[in-house]
C-alpha cells in the first residue's frame, strides 16, 4: 500500500502472522480432538490436511461436516502461539521505539488488539455479532461466514466456507498478470509503469487540490459488461475450434490460464463497499473489524461480492465515542471547502475558523500533542478523518508528513483516544488499498451520511451544522 502506516504494522508483524510452514498432521489432529473431545471422524466426513492459510497463531483447513454435508473452514490454533507472540512483540517494540518513535503510542494499542486473538471463543462471538449487525442493516454486497458455536472453543473455530471465492490479493495479482500479458511485459514491469504514470499524474494535478482522476462505478460496470460478452464469445469459439480443427492443429487451453480476456474487479465499487460497511460497523454498530487487510477479504467473482473473514481483532467503542467521531467527521468534511490545498480560492477567515473548530473538538475528544498547537490537531484530523491521497501530501508522502508533524509537535498520550488508533488503522488500510487501485477517497465525505445519522439520532446534528455555518457568517 505504498508506504502507508498500516502497511508498516503489517510488515512488523509479518514474521509471525503469515507465510509460516504448516504444522505436522499429528500435531493438528491432537489439538482438534482435544478441543472436540472426540475423534475428528465423528465430526468431519472429509478434512483437507493441506492448509489454506498458515500463521504462527494458527492455520486453516477445508473440511465437510459429517452431520449436514456443509463445506466449512476449520481454524486450529498453534499450541505455542501465545508464547511466540509475546517474544516477538518484545523484539518489535524495541525496534519501533528505536527507529519509529512516532508510532510507539499507537503500537501499544495495536499490540493489545493482537493479544485478543488467542481465544477463538472471542473471535466466534465477534463474527456472530458483526454478521448479525450487517444482515440486520441489509448489506447484501458482503458476506460474513456463519460460525458453528457448538464446535468452537479456545483453540478451535469452525465456520461456513465462502465458496467459490479466492483471496482478494490473489484476484488482484491475477488481474495484474493478465493486463501485463496483454501489453507484452512482465507483471513487475506493468506495476512499475503504473506507479510511474500515477506519480506523473500526481505531479501535474498537485496544484488543483482535487482527488486524482479515477474510474467511476458505472464506468467499470459498462466495461465489465463488454468484457463478459467478449469472454463468452471467445469461449464459445474455443469450444467450437477444439471440437473441429483443434484435433488437427492443437487445442486451446480451456482452463483459467487460457483465458486472456480481462474482466476486471470493479475497484470503485469494492472500495465504496468496504468503506461503507466499515463506517456502518464503526459509527452505527460501535463494533468493527479492526484488521480489514486484503488477506482478510475474499472475492466472489460471479456476484462481485466480498467475503469478510477473520474477526480476532474486533474493537468496540462507546456511544460517547461514536458521537465524538461523528462530530469530527462532519467538521472535517465541511472544512475541505475552506482549505487552500483543496480549494485555492478559499476564504482565509473561513479557513481560520474551521481550523479553530476542528482543533477545539480534537482537544475535547482527548487528542494530545506535546505543544497542543491548533495547527497540529487540525492537520491530524484532516488526514486521519479525511484525505491521505498523494495529492494531499504532495510533494511529501504520509510517512514524511508524519515525521514532519513529529518534529514540530509530537503526538502525546493517547489513552483517552486509543480507540481512534484502530478506527484509523482499519480505515487507512482500505483507503491505502484504494490508493493502490487508483480509487482515492475522502473518508469524511464517504462517512458523512452515517455521521449525520448518529448525530441526528442523538439530537445534536443542528448544533454541529450551526457551528459549520458560523465559519462563513
Amino acid at each position: 500500500m505504498g508506504g502507508y502506516v498500516p502497511e508498516i504494522y503489517q510488515e512488523l508483524f509479518q514474521p509471525f502472522l503469515n507465510d509460516i510452514p504448516p504444522r505436522e498432521e499429528a500435531s493438528v489432529r491432537t489439538v482438534i480432538e482435544e478441543e472436540l473431545g472426540r475423534p475428528m471422524e465423528e465430526v468431519f466426513s472429509s478434512f483437507v490436511w493441506r492448509p489454506i492459510g498458515c500463521a504462527s497463531i494458527g492455520q486453516a483447513h477445508r473440511a465437510t461436516l459429517k452431520a449436514t454435508g456443509e463445506r466449512v473452514v476449520v481454524k486450529v490454533q498453534n499450541p505455542e502461539a501465545e508464547r511466540t507472540f509475546k517474544g516477538d512483540v518484545l523484539c518489535l517494540r524495541i525496534l519501533v521505539d528505536a527507529f519509529l518513535p512516532q508510532l510507539s503510542p499507537a503500537f501499544a494499542e495495536i499490540e493489545k488488539q493482537f493479544a485478543t486473538e488467542f481465544d477463538y471463543r472471542g473471535e466466534c462471538a465477534n463474527a456472530k455479532e458483526v454478521r448479525s449487525n450487517l444482515l440486520k442493516a441489509g448489506f447484501t454486497n458482503v458476506v460474513v461466514p456463519a460460525v458453528y458455536e457448538d464446535l468452537c472453543s479456545k483453540r478451535l473455530m469452525v465456520m461456513q466456507e465462502i465458496h467459490p471465492s479466492i483471496p482478494l490479493h490473489t484476484a488482484l495479482d491475477k488481474q495484474a498478470e493478465k493486463l501485463a500479458k496483454q501489453r507484452g511485459i512482465s507483471k513487475e514491469q506493468f506495476i512499475e509503469e503504473e506507479k510511474a504514470r500515477v506519480a506523473e499524474e500526481t505531479r501535474v494535478a498537485a496544484k488543483t487540490g482535487k482527488l486524482q482522476r479515477q474510474l467511476s462505478v458505472n464506468t467499470y460496470e459498462k466495461y465489465i459488461k463488454v468484457q463478459r460478452t467478449r469472454r463468452s464469445l471467445w469461449r464459445a469459439w474455443q469450444h467450437m475450434y477444439n471440437g473441429t480443427l483443434g484435433w488437427l492443429r492443437g487445442k486451446y487451453d480451456m482452463g483459467e490460464g487460457g483465458d486472456d480476456v480481462v474482466v476486471p474487479i470493479n475497484a470503485a465499487k469494492m472500495i465504496n463497499d468496504l468503506l461503507l460497511v466499515t463506517g456502518h460497523e464503526v459509527l452505527i454498530d460501535g463494533c468493527f473489524n479492526a484488521d480489514p487487510h486484503p488477506g482478510n477479504i475474499l472475492y466472489l467473482a460471479d456476484t462481485q461480492q466480498l467475503g469478510l473473514i477473520d474477526y480476532g481483532q474486533v474493537k468496540r467503542i462507546t456511544d460517547a465515542q461514536r458521537l465524538d467521531l461523528a462530530t469530527a467527521l462532519l467538521l472535517v468534511a465541511a472544512a475541505f471547502a475552506h482549505e487552500p490545498r483543496s480549494n485555492p480560492s478559499a476564504d482565509p477567515t473561513a479557513h481560520s475558523r474551521a481550523l479553530a473548530s476542528i482543533a477545539s473538538h480534537s482537544a475535547k475528544m482527548g487528542m494530545k500533542t506535546e505543544k497542543m498547537l491548533p495547527e497540529t490537531l487540525y492537520e491530524m484530523s484532516m488526514t486521519y478523518f479525511g484525505r491521505m491521497d498523494p495529492l494531499w501530501f504532495y510533494p511529501m508522502n504520509l510517512i514524511q508528513w508524519s515525521d514532519d508533524i513529529q518534529s514540530k509537535d509530537a503526538l502525546g498520550n493517547i489513552d483517552e483516544v486509543d480507540y481512534l488508533v484502530m478506527v484509523n488503522t482499519a480505515s487507512m488500510m482500505i483507503r491505502g488499498l484504494g490508493e493502490m487501485l487508483q480509487q482515492s477517497r475522502n473518508l469524511a465525505v464517504v462517512w458523512k451520511p452515517l455521521a449525520e445519522q448518529v448525530l441526528r439520532d442523538a439530537g445534536k446534528l443542528k448544533e454541529i451544522e450551526a457551528e459549520i455555518a458560523s465559519w462563513t457568517a
